[in-house]
């Protein structure tokens, strides 16, 4: 009995779909009136809660965003790249369209002259602590092959290290209370 609990449980868990349908990035300034501008990267998402389970939402979702931005040479010597990472827990989302969005502060846009997309970038999911495949992540052009992505992330998150706590989501920043009707709730863990 336990065995077939355990089996309907992962089906379930299997059956839930979350995926990336975009990736925008913006420049805006804080709702308020603050100094500078922030950057924005706007994660889309779709959610088909698996038939039959709690509530009609799918629990859990993480969504983890590595970004990639080549900056320009410094005294003359080569362009180098600059590389932030961050990671939101969303207790549980509702079918249909989601945004989960995640900023970069105006002093690091302004210090890098971050003007444009970041050069390279990912999004991944995971629903209850299980990485969704990467058919439903989303990836920048650059990193068309999985050899490419796999690359990056290793490179990347090595390197992202030193910026841990810069990419922040949006419930850190100003931009918390924007979107009212668009933004999940939040599994908080700071200050633990």
């Amino acid at each position: 009995m336990l065995f077939a609990l355990l089996l309907a449980g992962a089906a379930s868990l299997a059956a839930q779909e979350v995926e990336v349908t975009s990736v925008r990035f913006n420049n805006l300034r804080a709702p308020t009136g603050s100094n500078g501008t922030w950057m924005e990267t706007d994660i889309v998402l779709i959610v088909r809660p698996a038939a039959g389970s709690a509530g009609q939402m799918v629990s859990r979702v993480r969504v983890s965003v590595l970004l990639g931005f080549e900056l320009p040479a410094l005294a003359g010597g080569e362009r180098r790249l600059e590389h932030y990472r961050a990671e939101a827990e969303c207790v549980a989302l509702e079918p249909g369209r989601i945004s989960v969005r995640f900023y970069l502060p105006p002093e690091l846009v302004k210090r890098d002259q971050l003007r444009s997309d970041p050069k390279f970038w990912s999004v991944e999911l995971a629903v209850g602590g299980k990485s969704v495949p990467a058919g439903r992540a989303a990836y920048a052009a650059a990193l068309a092959s999985a050899d490419q992505r796999r690359s990056f992330q290793q490179r990347a998150a090595a390197a992202a290290a030193a910026n841990d706590g810069i990419l922040q989501p949006q419930y850190l920043t100003p931009f918390a209370n924007e979107y009212p009707r668009a933004t999940p709730s939040f599994v908080r863990r700071e200050g633990r």
